[in-house]
C-alpha cells in the first residue's frame, strides 16, 4: 500500500463521524438476556440499527454526538477519548460545544462526554464548567443532550464527587484576543495535519489489552477520590457454577477457573462497569449488584466456589 493510499484511509478515517464498535463487548452480540437497545433508543438522528443480534451504524446518518457511547452498559461504543481529555486538561475543566460562540477549549458535542472523562477531569479541577449552544436546534446531538449530560454526570460521581455545571452561551473569563485566537485556530490545524498525513508505511493498530480507556479514566478518578461507589457483582448460596455470567460478561469481570474438583468464580472489580447481564441471565437468580470500596476496586474479588452438581455427570 502506497503513501497515497495510506493518507487516503487515514483521512476517511479521520472524517468517519461514528464511533467504534466493539461486538464482544456488545450485550446484544452476548445474548444476554433481555437484550439491549439502548444505543437504538438514544440515537436523536435513526443512526444505529439493530441487526442479526449486532450493531450496525449508518456513516451518512450518524452525526459523532457520541450520546451512544455514554448509554453503552458494555462499552461496546467509543471515540478515543484522548482528544477529549486533552480539551478538558488544556481549558483546566472549562470545554465549549462547536455550537457555543465565545472563547475556550472546543469540542465536537458535549455529548461525547463519558462519565469516565467527567470524572477524571473532576478529581483533577474540582469544578466542571461546560457550555453548550441551543441544543434544540441543534443538527448534531439535538435537545436530549442536557439531559443526557445529567445521567452522565451522575453516572461519574460514583467514581469521584464531581461537581459540574452546564451553562448556555459562552464560558466565563476574559474575550481572546486576535492573536490568543490565531494561536489556538493554528494549534488546532496542526493537531489536525497529524492526524490526516501519517508518516508511512502505516502500521498496524495494535490489538486492544486490558481495560477499555473508559475503565482506565474511571480507575484514575477513583484512585483520587475519599469514597467511590464502584459496581460489583454478589453471588448467593443455590449458585451452579454454570459459565453463563462469565459468558455474557461484556468486559470479563467474571471469570471462572477450576482448582481440582472445584470451580471458582472471581470478579476483576475494575472491570465491573454494573451493567446487570450477568443479574438478569443468571438461570438460579442468585446474583446481586452492590457497591465496592475504594480498596476493592484494584482487587480480584472470589465470588463463589464449590464442586458443581453437574461435576459427575
Amino acid at each position: 500500500m502506497g503513501f497515497l493510499d495510506n493518507l487516503l484511509n487515514a483521512f476517511l478515517k479521520a472524517t468517519d463521524p461514528r464511533p467504534r464498535y466493539t461486538e464482544a463487548r456488545c450485550l446484544l452480540y452476548k445474548n444476554s438476556v433481555g437484550g439491549c437497545d439502548r444505543c437504538y433508543q438514544v440515537c436523536p438522528k435513526g443512526a444505529v440499527q439493530l441487526e442479526s443480534f449486532r450493531v450496525e451504524l449508518d456513516e451518512v446518518l450518524c452525526t459523532g454526538c457520541g450520546l451512544c457511547t455514554g448509554v453503552c452498559p458494555g462499552i461496546a461504543l467509543e471515540y478515543p477519548l484522548g482528544g477529549m481529555q486533552e480539551a478538558l486538561i488544556r481549558g483546566k475543566g472549562q470545554i465549549r460545544c462547536s455550537k457555543a460562540e465565545g472563547k475556550g477549549e472546543e469540542v465536537l458535542c458535549l455529548g461525547r462526554l463519558t462519565p469516565g472523562l467527567l470524572a477524571e477531569a473532576g478529581s483533577r479541577f474540582g469544578k466542571l464548567i461546560l457550555a453548550r449552544g441551543e441544543c434544540a436546534t441543534c443538527k448534531i446531538g439535538g435537545p436530549s443532550v442536557p439531559e443526557h449530560l445529567q445521567r452522565m454526570v451522575a453516572e461519574a460521581q460514583r467514581y469521584h464527587p464531581v461537581e459540574v455545571e452546564v451553562i448556555q452561551g459562552e464560558l466565563p473569563g476574559e474575550k481572546v484576543g486576535r492573536r490568543e485566537l490565531f494561536q489556538a485556530l493554528l494549534g488546532s490545524a496542526k493537531r489536525t495535519a497529524a492526524d490526516l498525513v501519517p508518516e508511512p508505511p502505516l502500521a498496524a493498530e495494535p490489538e486492544e489489552k486490558g481495560l477499555p480507556a473508559e475503565l482506565r479514566l474511571r480507575r484514575l478518578a477513583a484512585g483520587r477520590a475519599p469514597g467511590v461507589r464502584w459496581p460489583r457483582i454478589r453471588v448467593e448460596e443455590g449458585c451452579t457454577l454454570c459459565p453463563v455470567c462469565t459468558n455474557v460478561c461484556p468486559t470479563e469481570a467474571v471469570y471462572r477457573v477450576r482448582e481440582g474438583e472445584e470451580y471458582v468464580l472471581r470478579l476483576k472489580v475494575e472491570a465491573c462497569t454494573g451493567c446487570g447481564a450477568c443479574v438478569e441471565s443468571c438461570p438460579p437468580q442468585v446474583i446481586r449488584l452492590e457497591e465496592a470500596s475504594k480498596e476493592e476496586v484494584t482487587e480480584e474479588l472470589e465470588l463463589y466456589r464449590g464442586k458443581p452438581p453437574w461435576y459427575d455427570l
